[in-house]
């Protein structure tokens, strides 16, 4: 029948342009090897696609399983992963020839002033490279430290100047601070003068404002303007973000400007970044390492001591521009980020505080983390006790006598904290001396190999459990993360990846203070309490 033979046809076409033998499909066919080299030779002006692929092996998968059958299912499914990476390839071909959107801005002030910002500014090369593109669409992939907030905020004002209102949306309230401070400096240096001069707000004359805030996809929905989406990598919920602002914005004419170190591979920033199959081709891309920023003049102060002080992940995601591998990491990245809240460090003095001390000298950062319990608002009910991060500082080389009176002063200002410090070789000096003027509030901890594996689980626990907070701090995350779970001589062992040293001090602090909490399972209640 012809229906039938069309249908034979068609399978010899799909399965010989997929890799089956021309005998084992004549064999399964009934039919002969020329025969099908004939109506191959007809076909040779039709593309084999995914699609017709894809429904060969849908007809295979209904049939009883068998070894002929499942080696034709593998070539078939080998020829559509063959087919993809040819579309892709094509894709980005396509993409870089493709126009990119540019921005023109008209305003008789735009010009001078910005004129006048690159002469007295101190802009690096990269600096003035980035204020210069004019694309309306435009990533950049970045080293910390670098300055990319100080030419961003110049930018945003360059473009209020002209008449288009700026949204910045950062990864913390403490970032959008940040920005704002820049933002009023230049200000300062261009002699202009705000309408309104809020906090968080500023506006100019001509009715245009920038406003800065932590990213949140309620706020900014209906915004008409340009977007700044600064840390994008290491925002909580990067693709509801996305989806809130992008359609609205692209409608009305907006810019978008992305920033961001590297976080998360196959993260949405990882595909805008790399743009694999050139969907996001409208995007110019940069990318500035801290190697290339000094190229181009950036001075470093002590650049081996910062380097050193940065296990190997941290160091290769924050200043060499790589995304981070989650695979062998004790805390993946989505359960870190399951606990991470925008809010403000800051603790009461009335608060009982759990405080760990990871200590360090030359090589290591000393770190003090310090947890309370976060209690229901009033008229609400405890469910189960939760911990949220109240306290976090980091000291570089700080004098042994630095880091005493540090901790002195903060027993001090809080006389319910109680007070775990590392005594583990250079720390054993200061712990004795703390347990000798504040009693029984200190308490020293070695570091075996035992006791980081039960600091590193306990704390492990709280995550999962849902037992702690802590703010959207890139630094803290990125060390929770450093630590990985590897198999040693006698049992598990749990450390960062080290390069000339650094250990991923902030996670230790940590899980210090965590630890004077341990996480207990109630068999008959089936869930997470905290103990004391």
């Amino acid at each position: 029948m012809p229906k039938y033979r069309e249908a034979i046809k068609e399978r010899a076409r799909v399965w010989a342009r997929s890799g089956v033998a021309l005998s084992e499909i004549a064999a399964e066919l009934g039919v002969t090897a020329s025969t099908i080299r004939r109506w191959l030779k007809a076909e040779d002006s039709t593309p084999v696609t995914i699609a017709r692929i894809k429904k060969q092996i849908g007809e295979l998968s209904r049939r009883k399983p068998t070894g002929a059958n499942s080696h034709k299912i593998a070539l078939l499914t080998n020829a559509i992963t063959k087919l993809q990476g040819a579309e892709a390839k094509q894709r980005r071909i396509e993409a870089k020839t493709k126009d990119k959107p540019v921005t023109e801005i008209a305003s008789a002030d735009y010009d001078a002033i910005k004129s006048k910002a690159i002469e007295i500014g101190g802009l690096y090369n990269y600096q003035r490279e980035f204020l210069e593109d004019r694309s309306r669409f435009r990533l950049v992939l970045k080293s910390r430290q670098i300055g990319f907030s100080y030419v961003s905020a110049l930018d945003a004002l360059l473009g209020a100047i002209g008449g288009r209102s700026q949204l910045f949306l950062s990864a913390s309230e403490e970032q959008a601070s940040i920005l704002m401070r820049y933002l009023e400096g230049w200000a300062g240096k261009l002699h202009i003068t705000f309408a309104k001069d809020a906090d968080y707000e500023k506006s100019l004359n001509n009715g245009a404002y920038i406003k800065v805030m932590a990213h949140n996809f309620r706020t900014m929905q209906g915004f008409a303007g340009d977007i700044w989406l600064d840390e994008f990598a290491w925002y909580i919920n990067p693709k509801r973000v996305w989806a809130a602002f992008a359609p609205s914005v692209t409608a009305v004419g907006g810019r978008i400007t992305i920033l961001s170190t590297p976080f998360e591979e196959h993260s949405l920033f990882h595909k805008l970044a790399l743009d694999p199959d050139g969907k996001y081709y409208m995007f110019s891309r940069r990318r500035v390492d801290i190697y290339q920023a000094m190229q181009d003049g950036l001075r470093v102060a002590d650049f081996k001591a910062l380097r050193d002080m940065s296990d190997a992940d941290t160091w290769a995601s924050a200043y060499e521009c790589q995304f981070i591998d989650d695979e062998s990491a004790l805390l993946p990245i989505a359960l870190i980020k399951s606990r991470v809240k925008d809010y403000r460090l800051g603790a009461d003095r009335t608060e009982a505080l759990a405080a760990g001390y990871d200590i360090g000298r030359v090589k290591d950062r000393s770190v003090l983390a310090a947890l309370a319990p976060d209690l229901p608002k009033e008229g609400e009910a405890l469910k189960n006790l939760a911990l949220r991060l109240k306290t976090l500082e980091a000291l570089n080389k700080a004098a042994f006598t630095e880091q005493e009176r540090m901790l002195s002063d903060f027993l001090k200002a809080y006389p319910l904290a109680m007070l775990k410090i590392d005594k583990t070789g250079i720390g054993m000096a200061t712990a004795e001396k703390l347990q000798n003027q504040y009693g029984r509030r200190v308490e020293g901890v070695y570091f075996t190999s035992a006791t980081k594996e039960a600091l590193s689980l306990n704390l492990k626990k709280h995550f999962e459990d849902g037992t702690i907070t802590i703010p959207n701090d890139p630094a803290l995350i990125a060390d929770l993360h450093a630590i990985k779970r590897k198999a040693g001589a006698k049992g598990f062992l749990y450390d960062a990846d080290r390069n000339a040293s650094g250990h991923a001090d902030r996670f230790w602090a940590l899980a210090l203070a965590a630890s004077h909490y341990e996480v207990a399972r109630s068999p008959r209640r089936g869930r997470a309490w905290i103990i004391q």
